[in-house]
């Protein structure tokens, strides 16, 4: 949240909270944190030597907003098959 609501707020010239409104803030907060949490998670990942593991979860985030996995990781589904469902 502190690098997404500074970017929601001068890029996109909305300001409100997630609790308080507007709906506009509330669904652009989303849009832009899901990406920026993905990116996030394969850098701290790459510096504590479990880049794999956490690209896997980057990789499921991007594809719920449609990319295709296949697009970001060609072993997707591979390496899928070793990583535990919750």
């Amino acid at each position: 949240m502190m690098l997404v609501r500074p970017a929601v707020k001068n890029v996109l010239g909305l300001e409100g909270s997630m609790k308080d409104g507007p709906w506009s803030y509330r669904i652009c907060s989303l849009i832009v944190m899901s990406p920026i949490y993905g990116v996030l998670l394969v850098c701290v990942g790459t510096l504590f030597g479990r880049h794999v593991y956490f690209r896997h979860f980057s990789v499921k985030i991007f594809s719920r907003f449609g990319v295709p996995p296949e697009m970001l990781d060609k072993n997707f589904h591979e390496t899928r098959k070793h990583f535990k469902r919750w």
